[in-house]
């Protein structure tokens, strides 16, 4: 494998200009597709759970719209941003939400919009991205 070693990076009108640095900060270092509706726990690629994935081997379900995304990457600490969202649930229209995390694993929560936002709820379209500092 070949290495580029550069100082910046600019478009091809030598505009936009962002240093390797800025990059790596900036991009994602961890995201995943999945569907939280059925399938055997943990889902992964090869049964058909994940649909896409980056630095995500696995998703385990923890119970009705409980989940936790196994990084296949460690990050710095557990004080990463995730940013997710996830639709089409099973009753009504579902919300997003992020529980602690660890280093190489992260939670993801779905609950129904029935007026109880703690009545967990599968949702079949969920996604999520990692930001943060890897160790």
């Amino acid at each position: 494998m070949s290495t580029l070693k550069v100082n910046n990076l600019q478009d091809i009108n030598g505009a936009n200009n962002s240093t390797p640095v800025e990059i790596a900060n900036g991009r994602a270092k961890a995201w995943v597709h999945f569907n939280g509706t059925g399938g055997t726990s943990p889902f992964t690629l090869a049964n058909g759970g994940i649909k896409n994935s980056y630095n995500v081997t696995s998703v385990t379900d923890n119970g009705a719209g409980n989940y936790t995304a196994n990084m296949s990457i460690t990050m710095s600490d557990n004080r990463f941003c995730v940013v997710g969202g996830g639709s089409q649930g099973v009753l009504n229209d579902n919300v997003m939400g992020f529980y602690p995390n660890t280093t190489t694993s992260f939670k993801l929560i779905s609950n129904n919009q029935t007026g109880n936002l703690n009545a967990g709820e599968d949702a079949a379209f969920m996604g999520a991205a990692v930001f943060g500092d890897l160790a």
